[in-house]
Order: C-alpha cells, then sequence, then structure tokens
C-alpha cells in the first residue's frame, strides 16, 4: 500500500501505536509537523532505551521511503533532520533500514560528522 498525506495518518498509528498524534495537525493533515513531532518522540524513546518504540518508528520511515511518494520522502528527510538533533542518533542509527541509512549518509552524515567533532573541540 502506498504511503502518502492521504493515509499518514492510519498507517503511523498502526506502526507506532503509542505515539499520539496532535489532534489538530491530524484535522488538517499537517504531516511536517506530525514528522517532526515523531522524529522527537523517537529521540525521547532512544534516551530511555524504548529500542523496540524506536525501531517501530524507523520501521516507518523505511516503509515510507519504500512505499510513499515524494510528500513522504520529502517527510522522512524532515525526520533525519531532526535526528541531528538527537542526543543517542548514534545509537538510533542501527535501527535505519537500508533506504534510509542510504538517505542519512547523502544528505546528513557529513553534518553528523562536523557535530562529532565540535563536540570532541569543546
Amino acid at each position: 500500500m502506498t504511503i502518502n498525506k492521504d493515509t499518514l495518518l492510519n498507517e503511523l498509528n498502526s506502526a507506532v501505536p503509542d505515539f499520539v498524534i496532535d489532534s489538530d495537525w491530524a484535522q488538517d493533515k499537517l504531516g511536517y509537523l506530525i514528522i517532526s513531532d515523531l522524529a522527537r518522540y523517537l529521540c525521547e524513546q532512544a534516551e530511555l532505551s524504548e529500542w523496540k518504540i524506536v525501531k517501530q518508528g524507523m520501521d516507518f520511515l523505511e516503509r515510507s521511503l519504500e512505499a510513499g511518494d515524494p510528500y513522504m520522502h520529502d517527510l522522512v528527510h524532515e525526520a533525519l533532520e531532526v535526528f541531528l538533533s538527537c542526543s543517542e542518533v548514534g545509537e538510533m542509527k542501527k535501527h535505519f533500514g537500508l533506504r534510509t541509512q542510504a538517505l542519512w549518509n547523502k544528505f546528513m552524515e557529513d553534518t553528523y560528522q562536523q557535530v562529532l567533532r565540535d563536540k570532541d573541540l569543546r
């Protein structure tokens, strides 16, 4: 099944049932706000070592790249940008699927490595 703006809410609710979608954003189908909240939620779950939930979220992102339209691909890219600020992103990356990892490598890895270098200089 294709994941797109119309199916996002149902697919996300099924994939990550513990994630609560803001009702106002759901009503207006504000995908960028929803996916940013999801990314922050996954960061929080990683900090709590709730790897089952992190894996659910990463599987959803991977399926969004595999079975999603260009809109969903943009949303996954947005989530990866949020992950750059996660303290546990190094561990979270272990749960990336192949497509998510490829997108990360193409657009985020250089920035991530720079952030790590900057931390080492402090």
